[in-house]
């Protein structure tokens, strides 16, 4: 991108000036309009330019906007704490404030080898995540994340963590189906236990929903059961990510929830302050508050930012506004919607392709063995933007074929509607470009 000083992910690429949003749609300096399909990078879950957010900011800026955890506790993240584990499940009685996911996931690992540290354990450091999952942006999240493509350029300096195997029953590793399997991709997770010796293994991280690698890939029903008894029969620690999955975009408050599982320590990102403020947190269970108060005392780990109040006026007002307008509800209700009209766009073009999700976290899967592989995240995305619609690439291999579908909780039907016109457009340019090549190339 010419005439900048900023560093974009696509140095070639020239981007939209965005300079306004509201609601489900983002505005461009050009007066273009984009309905936000995807809601940012899976972030805007109560949409653009909420009013209640935007005066609890104004009411945090007249008050206080920082004070450091080493001096000051804040009523603004003493309460935040206190709403947020009072939803969450089990006993997650305590939050850990950081400025995003990634961090938060850091948090996470050093939360669980402290944890062993202070009950006399300090041989348990391998953390064991799996195939096709993405926990985050910095070296720790990178190291346990299974994405090839991510890894690469710092494969060097990673963790040698083992990855148990992916649970994707679309594409099931063991060629099985969800109703003659006995749930193998769970069973992967003892085996790597095992091999890597359970007095010796600290944590397993899982992500509800596999969201941006795999592209909104759901747990098998039960799996997330029996991975939580896998970790209890060997004294292992089970985290959440539920970065994405957190707060409603399941239709759950937890992606955690559909199956009823507590873990040890449970991971927030983006829904948490959905874009509004730099926010993260991670939920951690008495078992591992009692065993750092009675031990050492202290959690060494500190962010500048962390427990921000201004950050936590954002996340408390932002949690309000899920709460009364029920956005986990509208997510498990408008889910269905949204998928039956992406696949009723895609049957009409006779394209095979496989939609998938949870709640209002869904992806389009493109890569179906039995399609030609003709279509791509990368042609979808640049497609959709130009009909004016903003989607989210997905998928571990060097060609990513799935998008990822996940607009505000706030989408009215209506928009829901302009979602999967704006869709259908993106496919007709993509397949009859695709289809032009390929006549072209046969003769």
């Amino acid at each position: 991108m010419t005439g900048t000083r900023l560093l974009y992910p696509k140095l070639a690429d020239d981007y939209p000036v965005a300079v306004r949003a509201k609601g489900s749609y983002v505005y461009d300096d050009t007066g273009k309009s984009y309905l936000d399909g995807c809601s940012g990078a899976i972030v805007v879950n109560i949409g653009h330019g909420v009013p209640e957010i935007a005066d609890a900011i104004r009411a945090q800026l007249e008050e206080i906007t920082f004070v450091t955890r080493l001096q000051f506790t804040n009523p603004r993240a003493e309460r935040l704490a206190e709403e947020l584990t009072l939803l969450a499940p089990g006993d997650l009685d305590h939050a850990f404030f950081t400025n995003s996911g990634s961090e938060a996931i850091e948090a996470a690992v050093r939360l669980a080898l402290q944890y062993w540290q202070e009950v006399g354990e300090p041989r348990r450091t391998v953390m064991i995540s799996r195939d096709g999952s993405y926990h985050g942006a910095t070296l720790g999240a990178i190291g346990l994340s299974g994405h090839p493509q991510r890894r690469r350029p710092v494969r060097a300096v990673l963790p040698d963590w083992p990855k148990a195997t992916a649970a994707n029953c679309g594409a099931c590793p063991f060629g099985l189906t969800r109703s003659t399997c006995a749930l193998d991709c769970a069973r992967s997770i003892e085996d790597a236990i095992l091999e890597a010796g359970a007095d010796r293994v600290a944590a397993v991280f899982v992500e509800p929903v596999v969201g941006a690698s795999g592209g909104a890939v759901p747990s098998p029903a039960g799996y997330l059961r029996e991975v939580a008894e896998i970790c209890r029969r060997h004294d292992v620690l089970l985290v959440a990510d539920e970065v994405i999955t957190g707060l409603g975009r399941t239709g759950h408050w937890f992606g955690c929830d559909e199956e009823s599982v507590e873990p040890d320590l449970l991971v927030l990102g983006k829904g948490v302050s959905a874009g509004y403020a730099p926010l993260g947190a991670v939920l951690l269970s008495d078992r591992i508050h009692e065993a750092i108060r009675t031990g050492s005392g202290q959690f060494v780990l500190g962010h500048t930012y962390a427990a921000n109040p201004l950050s936590a006026a954002v996340g408390l007002a932002v949690l309000g506004y899920v709460r009364e307008h029920d956005l986990p509800r509208r997510a498990r209700e408008l889910g269905p919607v949204l998928a039956e009209g992406l696949r009723e766009a895609l049957r009409a073009r006779g394209i095979v392709a496989e939609v998938r999700g949870r709640g209002l976290l869904l992806a389009v899967d493109f890569s179906r063995p039995d399609a030609p592989p003709l279509i791509t995240a990368a042609a979808i995305v640049r497609a959709a933007r130009d009909a004016g619609l903003l989607l989210y690439p997905a998928g571990t291999t060097p060609v990513p074929q799935a998008v990822v579908v996940a607009p505000p909780l706030t989408i009215t039907a209506g928009e829901l509607d302009r979602l999967v016109e704006l869709f259908a457009t993106a496919l007709d340019t993509v397949a009859g470009c695709e289809t032009t090549l390929l006549e072209g190339a046969s003769r």
